[in-house]
């Protein structure tokens, strides 16, 4: 569950509780002052009996409404000397003066003979009318009071429904505007990589809970780019000063090597021919360790028209002699003027690493393929696909072949003098050329190279 669900669920939760509890408190007050204003409609309406009564010297010609049960008694004789039309057709039982009671089941029948079930709320009030002492008993029907008290029982839950749907809404926008500061981080960290860890996230001057976040994580982001640039510089300053040091290993070999060899032993020679090898493969990966971090450092490139077409065609005429070697076939399929915008330098590096590769991870006999179109889109693009056969690389690899330094099997990469960073930079070349490059292969069938980069036409 997200936290912005979270928060909903406890604001509801807290408002929905807070609701019901305070519904049942108004739910209480509402039937304790019903039955209070009844009660006092009720005293209200004896005391008016008891001043009729007085005004008509004790006389039962009464005039009351026909809303209230009223029974008159003389205490003493305990005789009836007023009874109301209602009184006529409702039978409530006698209470003791000064007290209230509610009676229920009270079966009604009017004058047209229907009945009906109610309740009753009695009263009994003692009164004293010169030398005559009588009990006044008035009631009158809970009707009204109980269908009020049903619409609030129906009332309650659907305003607490209304008032849930309400809080869902009002915390859907609260916490949309709580978490915006979250939802703003987190973009702008997603688009931090190695590649751009110079930006940062904007710091306000609220001083709340936020701007710390945001400010350790710039913190963070500090010691990255400074870790980082410290491995980077390491990197080209120990690629720099290894080349002198190699250059002249090779050169002092070349020279033994070019003097009269058969006068050194065959163990001798084995040796030479050997540490010859390896300085050559230590120059080629000083060479792409320096190639590697000047790409990493470059954030745009000086974009020019290449003809893709001769750029590609005068690499296969240059790698012709190495597949001829190996009995490769090379089948190609170019058409004419594919024209791209970037540097011609960069990208002939970028696709003379992937011939190179298709030549070396290959097997004698085998076969390369390479061709080109241009696709059919909004934006021009122009792809390019270099297929070979071989060996080709596992399903669980192929998201790690442009990682620096990943290789799919060390031995044979040490075979043919793969440092694990060809791969690497043509991914950065073609980035930097707002292009895409994909690997798709089938282990023992076929290796295929996809690229990708924008068209511009020369038109």
């Amino acid at each position: 569950m997200t936290v912005r669900k979270r928060i909903m669920l406890l604001i509801v939760g807290t408002g929905l509780v807070s609701g019901f509890l305070f519904s049942g408190v108004v739910f209480y007050e509402f039937i304790e002052q019903s039955f209070r204003l009844l009660d006092s409609m009720l005293e209200e309406e004896a005391y008016k009996v008891i001043e009729l009564l007085e005004h008509e010297k004790g006389q039962p010609n009464l005039h009351i409404d026909d809303g209230y049960w009223i029974v008159i008694y003389d205490r003493q004789s305990s005789e009836v000397i007023f009874r109301s039309n209602l009184a006529d057709f409702v039978r409530l039982p006698s209470v003791k003066p000064s007290s209230a009671v509610t009676i229920r089941d009270v079966v009604v029948n009017d004058a047209s003979g229907k009945s009906k079930v109610e309740a009753f709320r009695l009263r009994a009030f003692p009164v004293f009318l010169g030398d005559k002492d009588y009990i006044v008993q008035v009631g009158r029907s809970l009707g009204k009071v109980e269908e009020e008290i049903r619409e609030l029982v129906w009332g309650i839950p659907l305003g607490l429904i209304f008032s849930v749907l309400i809080l869902i809404l009002i915390s859907h926008f609260i916490t949309g505007k709580i978490l915006k500061p979250i939802s703003q981080m987190k973009d702008l960290a997603r688009d931090i990589s190695e590649k751009n860890l110079e930006q940062r996230l904007p710091v306000n001057e609220q001083g709340d809970e936020f701007n710390e976040l945001a400010m350790t994580i710039n913190q963070m982001l500090d010691r990255l780019q400074y870790s980082f640039m410290r491995q980077r510089n390491f990197l080209f300053d120990t690629s720099h000063e290894l080349k002198t040091p190699l250059a002249t290993i090779r050169l002092a070999i070349g020279e033994i090597s070019s003097s009269d060899m058969d006068s050194l032993s065959p163990s001798i020679r084995d040796n030479l021919l050997r540490l010859n090898n390896q300085v050559l493969r230590m120059e080629r990966l000083v060479k792409d360790l320096l190639d590697m971090s000047s790409l990493e450092t470059l954030s745009g490139l000086d974009l020019k028209p290449v003809h893709l077409t001769e750029l590609l065609s005068a690499l296969i005429e240059d790698y012709q002699l190495l597949s001829d070697a190996r009995s490769i076939m090379m089948e190609v399929n170019l058409p004419e003027n594919l024209w791209v915008k970037g540097d011609e330098e960069k990208l002939r590096r970028a696709f003379s690493n992937l011939l190179d590769n298709a030549i070396k991870y290959n097997e004698d006999g085998g076969q390369i393929v390479i061709r080109a179109k241009r696709e059919v889109t909004e934006t021009a693009v122009i792809v390019v696909i270099i297929e070979n056969t071989g060996p080709g690389v596992p399903e669980e690899d192929l998201p790690k072949v442009f990682d620096q330094f990943y290789r799919v099997e060390k031995s044979r990469s040490l075979d043919y003098g793969g440092s694990g960073l060809g791969l690497s930079i043509v991914k950065r070349i073609i980035e930097l050329h707002k292009g895409k490059v994909d690997i798709e292969s089938k282990p023992g069938v076929r290796t295929r190279v996809i690229v990708r980069l924008p068209g511009y036409n020369t038109r």
